[in-house]
C-alpha cells in the first residue's frame, strides 16, 4: 500500500509540475537560506532519506512561511536535494508547522491535523490534507546548498 501511495504521489507531482497554474495555500514569502553540507547539522542530509527542519538562517531571520524542511529523497542517488515550507497546508498558519519524523523514510506530520507528508515523494499528503507541501528551489554548488524564494 505504501509503495502504491509513493507511485501515485510521484505521478501526481509530475502532472502538477508541468503547469504554472498551481497556487499553494501557503503565502509566498521572500527569504534566503544557505548552508555548508560539510558542517553539522547539515551533514546529516547528505544521506538520502534524511531531512532537517530549519526555522532561521545564520542571521537569525525566519526562513519560509513557517520554517523550512531540507533533505534528500530515499530514491535519490545523492546530490538531489529538495526543500519544502514547514507550514501545514491544511492549517495554513505560521503557528502550525509539520515535524520531521525520524523514520529514515522522509515523513513529516502536522501536530494539529495529523496529516502525514511523504518528503521523499514530493510532499505527498496522507490523512486529512489533500495539498502537497509547498516546494522551494534548491541549488547546490560544491558543498554549498542554497534555498530561495
Amino acid at each position: 500500500m505504501r509503495k502504491l501511495c509513493i507511485v501515485i504521489g510521484m505521478l501526481w507531482l509530475c502532472v502538477t509540475s508541468c503547469g504554472d497554474s498551481y497556487e499553494s495555500s501557503i503565502p509566498s514569502v521572500t527569504f534566503n537560506f544557505s548552508c555548508s553540507l560539510s558542517q553539522s547539522p547539515y551533514y546529516k542530509i547528505t544521506t538520502p532519506g534524511q531531512f532537517l527542519k530549519i526555522e532561521k538562517n545564520v542571521n537569525g531571520l525566519p526562513v519560509g512561511y513557517a520554517g523550512l524542511i531540507i533533505g534528500q529523497s530515499v530514491f535519490s542517488e545523492g546530490n538531489t536535494y529538495v526543500a519544502y515550507d514547514a507550514a501545514c497546508p491544511v492549517e495554513a498558519s505560521r503557528n502550525v508547522s509539520v515535524e520531521v519524523l525520524e523514520d529514515g523514510l522522509g515523513t513529516a506530520e502536522c501536530p494539529k491535523c495529523h496529516t502525514q507528508y511523504n518528503l521523499s515523494s514530493g510532499g505527498f499528503p496522507t490523512g486529512e490534507g489533500t495539498e502537497y507541501l509547498k516546494h522551494y528551489k534548491v541549488t547546490v554548488s560544491g558543498t554549498s546548498l542554497q534555498v530561495r524564494n
